[in-house]
């Protein structure tokens, strides 16, 4: 122990740093223990509470077996140390390799404490992606109720904006499916077309109320073959019977998978256009007739005169010769015939005749005719109805003209009645037109529609040879538009009262009323 005493520092220092090792790796054992307690999941705290507990063995092995070795040589039992030493020696080296085994594993655990960072990274930012999402599926679900109405709103809209133009509209608009059938139409085609109610033309097809078929199957392939149809001129037939010229255009109706299932389409009445405009034709015609005519009759007027002179001075120097008497004679009538066609023609001319126009009473105008032809149409079993109007205004006219427009159009009712029969007079006062109308109808066969055409044409009459000269209608025509007014015929009549009251033909006059203070010449 004496030979030891130089050596006393050395174990004085191996002492003293076994006791703090024990106290140090206690104390971080200590604290990696607390760590562990606050975040019990965490893998690197883990780490080191194991890693301070095998340090902790080592530091009391190693401290314990060196503390043990002094106490033992100064009690002086080195042979008890001597038993020992080899099994401190051997838990030291076990300690020591638990130790180095742990420092081992770090590089490992840090690897797999970066990849728990990066996968807590990736958590967290899915985590606020996840309360961002919930945050705008929440507003989303908060507002979504306001812009479902947003969007209703929207709808009803437009829905009212397609509905009142398809309602307003003074067109035509109608939708078809794939068999031509209608699916729906606006109220001023239903009315257009002569029906009451929609629920009397739904079902019906298109191919109904085309008068021409061949316009139906050229409708039909157009539009399959270009898929539209612009501006195609059809004769529709209305209910009644009566015609209407529509100008159609056309589209089909396709579904998302590109199947036609119909088609839609509007169409323009035509019907008051081509009526204006063949009366402005028929205007015309009959202003060039009337001065060629005009020009004729100067003409033959002078010639036929000479003639029917001389006739009447030959036969009072053959008064006694029979035979020359009888020719002369007819030489005579036929010369009168030719001066009354010639008295038309400049009558039709309108240029002939000094107008001595003034306010005219139609009532008692049309009451003085009657008194002159209504005895020949009593023979004949021709009774009249009258329907005069009360407190009509006063027309602006030549009387004595319009007596013979009413002749005329009476003697063509007559004709067609021929025996036995109705003939109609009505007058009245229609204030949105201010002028006053004379209908003049009949009850015999009525008038096929291709004469219906032609009946104001000069010349053209349906009597016998002899019997017409076809200058009555156009003359009367004639003097109808020479006092502003307007003459037209239908045949059937269009209104229900005259229906009811067994016309077949109409005749109907229409004059502008008088204004007393107004210059009518003008």
């Amino acid at each position: 122990m004496t030979q030891c005493l130089p050596l006393l520092p050395i174990y004085v220092v191996d002492f003293i740093g076994a006791s703090l090792m024990v106290v140090f790796s206690l104390t971080a054992f200590y604290y990696s223990w607390r760590l562990t307690r606050l975040e019990p999941k965490s893998v690197l705290w883990s780490y080191f509470f194991w890693l301070c507990m095998a340090m902790v063995a080592f530091a009391l092995s190693r401290s314990i077996g060196h503390i043990l070795r002094f106490v033992f040589i100064f009690m002086g039992f080195p042979n008890i140390w001597n038993f020992f030493a080899p099994y401190s020696g051997g838990l030291n080296t076990m300690t020591f390799v638990s130790i180095t085994t742990l420092t081992f594993y770090f590089p490992g655990v840090r690897k797999i404490i970066g990849r728990v960072k990066e996968d807590a990274k990736k958590l967290e930012e899915a985590r606020i992606g996840l309360a961002q999402a919930n945050k705008s599926l929440m507003d989303l679900n908060q507002t979504l109720e306001q812009r479902v109405e947003e969007r209703t709103r929207a709808l009803k809209i437009s829905e009212q904006k397609f509905r009142r133009l398809f309602e307003s509209s003074k067109d035509v608009i109608f939708f078809c499916n794939n068999e031509g059938r209608l699916l729906d139409m606006n109220d001023s085609g239903v009315e257009l077309l002569g029906f009451k109610d929609k629920n009397e033309i739904i079902g019906k097809t298109m191919a109904e109320f085309f008068v021409n078929k061949a316009d139906w199957e050229n409708f039909c392939a157009t539009l399959h073959s270009a898929g539209h149809i612009k501006d195609l001129e059809i004769e529709y037939g209305r209910q009644d019977g009566s015609i209407l010229y529509l100008l159609v255009t056309s589209d089909l109706i396709s579904d998302e998978n590109g199947t036609v299932i119909g088609c839609e389409g509007i169409a323009k009445d035509l019907t008051r256009y081509k009526q204006v405009m063949a009366n402005l034709i028929q205007s015309e015609k009959m202003a060039s007739l009337g001065q060629m005519a005009a020009g004729v009759a100067h003409e033959i007027n002078t010639p036929l005169g000479i003639i029917l002179g001389y006739t009447q001075l030959l036969e009072e120097d053959f008064k006694d010769q029979k035979d020359v008497y009888e020719t002369l004679e007819t030489i005579e009538k036929q010369a009168k015939i030719c001066k009354n066609i010639v008295s038309d023609l400049l009558n039709f001319s309108r240029d002939s005749i000094r107008q001595e126009k003034g306010p005219v009473d139609i009532n008692h105008c049309l009451e003085e005719v009657m008194a002159v032809i209504e005895h020949s149409l009593n023979m004949d079993r021709i009774y009249v109805h009258r329907v005069y109007g009360e407190n009509l205004p006063m027309v602006f006219a030549d009387k004595e003209r319009l007596r013979q427009v009413f002749v005329n159009i009476l003697n063509n009712a007559h004709h067609a009645i021929q025996k036995e029969g109705l003939v109609g007079i009505w007058t009245r006062y229609n204030p949105a037109k201010k002028t006053v109308e004379i209908l003049i109808g009949d009850t015999g066969p009525g008038i096929p529609p291709e004469i219906l055409k032609k009946i104001f044409d000069p010349f053209f009459t349906t009597k016998e040879v002899g019997k017409g000269t076809g200058l009555g209608l156009s003359v009367s025509f004639g003097i109808v538009k020479d006092h502003g007014g307007n003459i037209d015929v239908e045949s059937p009549p269009k209104e229900q009262g005259l229906i009811n009251a067994g016309m077949e033909t109409v005749f109907i006059v229409s004059l502008p009323a008088y204004i007393e203070g107004i210059d009518q010449e003008k």
